[in-house]
């Protein structure tokens, strides 16, 4: 089977440039909706639209239109060359919605299509339209261990919802945000000018790929998010507690192991919060739900380090392609900090650290 390789490759520029009028136009033409206000969302790669609607519409596939409004999502050059993977993260929205898990549902177009490839002047790229799901973002809350806890839990359920859903995309589909692509980092450090960061990053690339890269084959695959960052997860107030509501993005959903969707997780939420601590809360959690082999225990530290060099690395470089994005530097500000905290810790005390939280309510 070919193998749909989305890599990132140096050099190349694929953020989407669209105007206002290509967002209102493509709701109309394309969806038989009228736009009232558009709202510019952050976007790494893409381009991300909050578009509120007038309650009428000229779409037959459309029961009831959305009264919290839409995200319609221009997708990056590379990855729009690859319309059969956003075929199948249509596919796992709905089968995640089927299994009780909140998350933007992909919306039909007037043709009854989920997506549409349409040129604009930065090239072709693909086009979806997703309900928008009110409540607020992570980021945008006040830290706490409870929510960090929740969010460990959170994504050991998610990873069981879709233990059972596959998708032959995924089968092939690569990209550099994968775990598995780690090594390849290699290829843009020249993005980090600081030489201390840049052996630093260096030094895990080769820990990684002497501890995770030939255990790679004997790991269990299964469907992951992927990107469980705290600019992704919806949060919602009740009594006074925070709780999580919903989950966004599954752009970088894909096939690999759980140990990392663990590592990824653990990752932006020590960066949130601040604390290695955030890290053991998120652990406690998710262990509550889904216990970890003593191998996966012995390679997390690695793991997580090799998350956090994507994120530095790439974002390094990213800027250098599009210098007005600071969306792009959101890991940067703490995630340097943290990385050189975290690989100067012995893994075994990191570990018993880790391993000494409980849920923080009981």
């Amino acid at each position: 089977m070919a193998e749909n390789n989305t890599i990132l490759q140096p050099g190349a520029s694929i953020k989407p440039k669209v105007s206002e009028d290509d967002v209102k136009e493509i709701l109309s033409e394309v969806y038989g909706l009228k736009c009232m206000s558009i709202k510019e969302l952050n976007g790494y790669d893409d381009n991300n639209y909050y578009v509120k609607v007038d309650e009428t519409c000229n779409n037959n596939y459309i029961d009831r239109v959305n009264e919290d409004g839409y995200t319609l999502k221009v997708i990056n050059s590379l990855e729009s060359t690859n319309p059969q993977f956003f075929e199948a993260q249509d596919e796992l929205l709905i089968h995640l919605d089927k299994k009780g898990v909140r998350c933007p549902k992909p919306v039909q177009n007037k043709n009854g299509r989920y997506y549409i490839i349409k040129d604009f002047s930065s090239g072709r790229h693909l086009v979806r339209l997703l309900e928008f799901i009110t409540g607020s973002i992570l980021h945008q809350v006040p830290s706490s261990m409870d929510l960090f806890y929740q969010v460990g839990q959170y994504v050991a359920k998610l990873d069981e919802a879709l233990k059972d859903f596959h998708h032959p995309a995924y089968d092939t589909h690569k990209s550099l945000w994968m775990m598995e692509s780690v090594p390849q980092l290699t290829q843009f450090l020249f993005a980090i000018t600081d030489d201390s960061r840049k052996k630093l990053v260096e030094s895990v690339i080769a820990e990684f790929s002497k501890k995770i890269s030939p255990l790679w084959p004997q790991f269990e695959k299964r469907m992951i998010h992927g990107d469980f960052n705290e600019q992704n997860i919806l949060v919602d107030q009740k009594d006074g507690k925070w709780f999580i509501k919903a989950i966004l993005d599954f752009g970088d959903s894909h096939l690999a192991c759980c140990l990392f969707e663990l590592a990824i997780t653990m990752a932006y939420m020590m960066i949130e919060g601040k604390s290695m601590d955030a890290g053991g809360y998120v652990l406690a959690g998710y262990t509550s739900i889904r216990k970890l082999s003593s191998q996966e225990c012995n390679l997390l530290k690695v793991c997580i380090a090799g998350r956090l060099c994507q994120s530095l690395v790439i974002g390094a470089y990213s800027i250098l392609q599009d210098p007005g994005n600071s969306y792009i530097l959101t890991t940067a500000k703490a995630g340097w900090n943290l990385l050189e905290d975290l690989w100067a810790q012995p893994e075994e005390e990191l570990l018993k650290h880790w391993t000494s939280f409980q849920d923080p309510t009981q």
